[in-house]
């Protein structure tokens, strides 16, 4: 549903504290400006972003499953002002940057990737909705679902969703597949492992 590359946006000079990244692209997609941050702390959420950082040359530290869940470890990490440089995706949540912020904090975000909606599903993705080859549909992020459920539509396979099982990966993710009127189930932790562990249980 989406294809992601990087934008080539540039890393401002800063005195910087720490780094921040919510993906492993954040870290694929850093440029050469970023690599004088590289002896800073940096806090990932999910453990595929802490494993990408190390394999570059990172220092991981702090490592949460979800955005909700790194904050109150960064604000108890620190208690004073910080500057935080955030290698972040075009298309985000604004929770940890907000939290962050309102603590007084600072924090430089910079767009160093992004993820381009598809235009249509493949040719191979309609077939098999079409004849029903497809069991179960995993959903990871709640723009991959929203752009699924349209493409879906315009494909004329809306109907054929409902006899599918649906896996997101939290609630926000299911939010619009309910709106749909699709059955939805969500899994216990945010990560891909408990993605596949809930399918698996329904096979």
């Amino acid at each position: 549903m989406l294809e992601v590359g990087a934008t080539g946006a540039r890393v401002p000079p800063g005195a910087y504290d720490a780094v921040l990244a919510s993906s492993a692209k954040g870290i694929d997609c850093a440029g050469t400006d970023a690599e004088p941050y590289k002896a800073l702390p940096l806090h990932a959420v999910g453990a595929k972003t802490a494993k990408t950082a190390l394999e570059r040359g990172w220092r991981p530290d702090i490592v949460a499953g979800k955005a909700e869940a790194i904050l109150p470890l960064l604000l108890a990490r620190y208690p004073a002002p910080a500057h935080f440089l955030y290698l972040a995706g075009r298309d985000r949540q604004p929770a940890l940057e907000a939290g962050l912020r309102c603590a007084g904090h600072a924090v430089t975000a910079v767009d160093v990737y992004e993820a381009r909606a598809a235009e249509a599903l493949s040719d191979e993705a309609r077939a098999a909705l079409a004849a029903g080859e497809i069991d179960i549909i995993l959903h990871y992020s709640r723009r991959s679902a929203e752009i699924f459920l349209r493409l879906a539509s315009a494909a004329g396979l809306a109907a054929q969703l409902r006899r599918m099982a649906h896996v997101a990966l939290s609630q926000d993710v299911a939010a619009p597949l309910k709106a749909a009127g699709l059955s939805v189930s969500c899994v216990e932790a945010p990560d891909e492992a408990h993605l596949l562990k809930a399918a698996a249980a329904i096979l």
